[in-house]
């Protein structure tokens, strides 16, 4: 990059992760927003889907199906099990598994949200037909699919940079 000439617009838009980025701030927050109504988040309705799907997993597991610091799980998790959305089995010490399980509660309140996920699906308010949601959905499926394994925990939330 020439240090004497200022970057243009268009040359920012042809950053396609930074435009990622730009799109997963815009679609989380009016995400937030809607589960917001029923006193919950994004993060939560991760956790509450991933339980739903896997059954019981360890804190460790949980932290990396929904791409959380494993150091932020355990405040997240207290917050959902004092709600009675979720309990933890077995004994909880350091260093020890300790299983979490969706409750009752816990899949009553994923069932409301998961009306609230679906509606997010209509893009027409963002200017995208059904058709170009679902090829969307399709491409960034395909970009998760090829990042399986690929997120270290530690470097994904490395902010320092290399």
């Amino acid at each position: 990059m020439d240090a004497d000439r200022a970057l243009t617009e268009a040359e920012l838009d042809g950053v396609v992760t930074w435009n990622v980025v730009r799109v997963a701030r815009y679609l989380g927050q009016r995400l937030a927003e809607r589960l917001a109504e029923l006193d919950l988040h994004p993060v939560h309705f991760g956790v509450l889907a991933q339980l739903d799907i896997t059954g019981p997993m360890s804190q460790a597991d949980l932290a990396r199906a929904v791409l959380l610091r494993p150091q932020s799980i355990a405040p997240l998790l207290d917050g959902l099990e004092r709600r009675g959305l979720l309990e933890r089995t077995g004994e909880r010490a350091r260093g020890r598994r300790n299983p979490v399980r969706l409750t009752a509660s816990g899949r009553e309140a994923l069932e409301g949200a998961w009306g609230v996920a679906l509606s997010s699906n209509d893009l027409r308010d963002s200017g995208l037909t059904a058709e170009e949601g679902g090829e969307l959905n399709r491409l960034l499926l395909k970009v998760v699919g090829a990042s399986r394994g690929r997120v270290d925990d530690d470097a994904a939330w490395d902010l320092r940079g290399p």
